[in-house]
């Protein structure tokens, strides 16, 4: 367990630090002041840090290309003005911690119809049934997780950024997928 524990550390510490020389390799291609590469790194990754969990990507590859192209952009604004660059840090490193959603920015929720609105409301309504309880017990023995987004999404009403902080970063796709299944099967035994 220990050696496991210890090569991940040490890969992604590799990992790490090729990524930030590579992003520091653009900055001096683009004919960039080291303290101005240095000011913009900096800044993006201090204020990541203090907004809270950063977006992780399941590959390497797709998160170096991100960062890449984050970090390209940023020092493309430095050509422009270092402060709007320094904005647009802070405001990049918002967004990579997923609490960029517009929604929670303004406190304004959609007044669309949600797909779930039938499930929304029976369960709102009939939160005594025993059909609802029963399909709660079994959707809890068949799997748990299941059971926590059924709970989140439904009895808590968190919203699909919620959802993924509490389930350490689930993507939304994978919720929305997850919440497909729930709503088929809710459907199908409470008679929705």
């Amino acid at each position: 367990m220990s050696k496991i524990f210890n090569k991940k550390i040490i890969t992604s510490l590799l990992f790490n630090i090729a990524e930030t020389g590579l992003i520091f390799l653009i900055g001096k291609l683009l004919n960039l002041p080291i303290n101005f590469i240095l000011m913009i790194m900096l800044t993006f990754m201090i204020s990541r840090a203090c907004f809270g969990n950063a977006m992780h990507f399941k590959t390497w590859y797709r998160c170096l290309v991100w960062s890449l192209l984050i970090m390209l952009s940023l020092f493309l604004i430095v050509k422009v003005d270092l402060v709007i660059s320094i904005l647009f840090a802070i405001f990049g490193a918002l967004i990579m911690t997923g609490k960029g959603n517009i929604c929670d920015i303004y406190l304004w929720k959609s007044q669309g119809e949600s797909k779930y609105n039938d499930i929304e409301e029976y369960v709102k309504y009939n939160y005594m049934s025993t059909e609802l309880m029963d399909f709660e017990d079994n959707l809890k023995r068949r799997d748990d997780l299941l059971y926590l987004i059924y709970k989140y999404r439904f009895k808590d009403h968190l919203t699909f950024a919620e959802i993924s902080d509490k389930l350490e970063g689930m993507s939304t796709a994978r919720i929305v997928e997850y919440l497909n299944q729930i709503a088929l099967a809710i459907r199908i035994h409470c008679k929705i």
